[in-house]
């Protein structure tokens, strides 16, 4: 039974040592002074939320499709379409656009997600 304010969650053997992984380099660089391993996952999970929600104060028209490849696939609902953006090396270009700084790139920067995929392709990294 956990503490009073608390619950139990399980989480994948991937996510904890993804996570556990993450906590010890922080410890090991300072980053983290008297944190435990459960108030940084607590807070990691906190942050993911108030991004995404963040992300839809700014951009509540537009919602993320998926990501196949090097395209990032965004529903633009302001104009009632779907639209491709493109990890092209170190940037992103949006197709209906023809752009590097439209509110579709705007949107995927964004997107963490997307820092992984331009990471894997030699591009950004975050």
């Amino acid at each position: 039974m956990p503490k009073e304010g608390f619950s139990v969650i399980t989480i994948t053997q991937l996510a904890h040592d993804k996570a556990k992984q993450r906590y010890d380099k922080k410890l090991k660089t300072g980053q983290l002074e008297n944190k435990s391993f459960s108030k940084f996952v607590n807070d990691l999970i906190i942050d993911s939320i108030e991004a995404d929600e963040s992300l839809s104060l700014h951009a509540p028209f537009m919602q993320k499709i998926g990501l196949q490849d090097n395209s990032i696939m965004i529903k633009d609902n302001k104009i009632g379409r779907i639209v491709e953006v493109q990890v092209h090396g170190r940037d992103l270009i949006c197709m209906l656009d023809e752009r590097k700084d439209c509110v579709h790139v705007g949107y995927a920067y964004a997107l963490p997600e997307v820092y992984r995929v331009m990471s894997e392709r030699g591009g950004r990294s975050r």
